[in-house]
């Protein structure tokens, strides 16, 4: 019995051992790429992967020196760039390289005669906004039996660099703010609490602009020497002079704050005694030129008028009055829980005062809030209450009584705005619970709430309002 025992056994070892060289030789074979053709006549490939020549210094933010100096440029290695060579030939075929270093490492490449796409990126992954550029590359190459034949795959930057400063005299002026760019799809957040080096020199912000945006918005909230909110949003209009009319990777964005107190009798603008100035440039891919920005006040459809008020053409009388629009106040555009659990998430929306009243509000005609779940089980909450209340849409709140249940469902304690009211509080903290207890989210911009504002006169703030709320584990 044990002689059958130890001889069965022994079979069944040399079987195991006999499928595992097979079918360590079938990996073999599907890590070089020997896809399911059996062409025998073979050709080299001498591949190089380079980064875009001027694209590959990036300045960066180190520790700040004696000198208060940050800004460090740090030049790009494509060494570590994940290499994937597809057959076009043969559909089947594929070999993926770790890094361009293991690659070089076998250059020149054997492959059978054919034709081929070869890609490469940053060993990164790619998101709406990151601290740093992403690049990417692809070439076509035709291999030749027997022949070594040479390509180069050139990686551009498929992000755009955003930097931030501001003037002496707007550090003067102002004892802090918040300052927001976004394309509609993305916010990128710049803060001044305490303002610390960090904060008064902050590191560019690579952002991956959506598609077909040739318009930008900096919408800033400062809080002047006297501890009064001066809000002031522009339009930053992409410049011709570049590869595409629309904001790309590649650009190069620098945007300046300035601002100044007026003297007591000359204050133009009559925001409370403070005036912000924004002033952007741009340089493009291939070129070291700086090209200014047009920076267009939210409401204008020109710059400045040169003769002043009054001259030329009236304005239609039928059109919405832009000079009184009403403001949308957020204490900070990105959450993350369970950090932010406590912290202030009020959306103050406030109408102006109507003209020639110092008492009565326009009012609100319309709050039309649109979330975008960040995860899977936010997304099922939702839908819950979907045939009542279709955020995925926009939901109504103005007067909207009857939605109060449903959202209480999700957010305890949330009222709608009365028709009329002249401001309206939109309580965003009042989600964090349901929210942290559905779990960490799935998308890089998290939970994105999406809040348009119209007053009785017709007016909105340019564009919609966003706040992303970022769930950890």
């Amino acid at each position: 019995m044990t002689d059958k025992i130890m001889k069965a056994f022994y079979t069944m070892m040399v079987g195991l051992s006999l499928c595992v060289g097979l079918v360590s030789c079938e990996m073999k074979d599907e890590l070089r790429g020997a896809g399911s053709g059996t062409n025998t006549d073979m050709g080299y490939l001498d591949l190089g992967v380079a980064v875009n020549s001027s694209q590959n210094n990036v300045t960066t933010k180190a520790d700040v020196d004696d000198d208060g100096e940050t800004d460090v440029d740090v030049s790009v290695s494509a060494d570590d760039f994940p290499v994937v060579i597809t057959g076009v030939t043969d559909a089947t075929f594929e070999r993926i390289y770790v890094s361009y270093s293991a690659l070089k490492a076998e250059n020149p490449v054997e492959l059978p005669v054919g034709e081929y796409t070869i890609a490469a990126h940053s060993n990164l992954e790619l998101k709406n906004s990151m601290p740093e550029p992403y690049y990417e590359g692809t070439e076509e190459i035709n291999i030749t039996k027997g022949v070594t034949s040479s390509s180069t795959v050139k990686c551009t930057m498929k992000n755009m660099e955003v930097k931030m400063g501001y003037t002496d005299q707007f550090i003067a002026s102002f004892q802090s703010w918040t300052v927001t760019v976004t394309d509609g799809r993305t916010t990128l957040e710049f803060v001044c609490a305490n303002k610390t080096q960090e904060e008064l020199n902050p590191a560019p912000v690579y952002l991956l602009v959506a598609e077909s945006v040739s318009e930008l918005e900096v919408r800033v909230t400062a809080v002047n020497l006297k501890g009064e909110t001066v809000p002031e949003v522009r339009t930053l209009t992409k410049p011709s002079g570049g590869s595409s009319t629309s904001w790309t990777g590649g650009d190069a964005l620098t945007i300046e704050m300035n601002g100044y107190i007026p003297e007591e009798d000359d204050d133009p603008t009559g925001i409370n005694g403070s005036v912000i100035e924004i002033n952007a440039d741009v340089t493009f891919d291939e070129s070291e030129d700086k090209i200014e920005v047009p920076v267009t006040p939210v409401g204008d459809d020109d710059n400045t008028d040169p003769e002043g008020p009054g001259s030329g053409e009236e304005e239609d009388p039928e059109e919405p009055v832009t000079s009184n629009l009403p403001t949308i106040t957020i204490p900070k555009t990105t959450y993350t829980l369970p950090a932010d659990m406590e912290a202030d998430a009020d959306v103050l929306i406030q109408t102006a005062l109507k003209e020639g009243s110092g008492t009565e509000y326009v009012g609100l005609k319309s709050i039309l809030v649109r979330i975008i779940p960040g995860n899977e089980g936010f997304s099922s909450a939702l839908d819950l209450i979907k045939d009542v209340a279709d955020f995925s849409e926009g939901v109504e709140l103005v007067g909207n009584i009857g939605l109060e249940p449903m959202l209480q469902f999700i957010a305890p304690d949330l009222k709608v705005p009365t028709e009329n009211a002249p401001s309206y509080t939109f309580p965003v903290g009042a989600f964090f619970s349901t929210l942290q207890d559905i779990g960490a989210t799935t998308d890089p911009d998290g939970h994105v709430f999406e809040i348009t504002v119209t007053d009785n006169n017709g007016n909105s703030p340019s564009g919609s309002v966003r706040l992303n709320v970022l769930v950890e584990e």
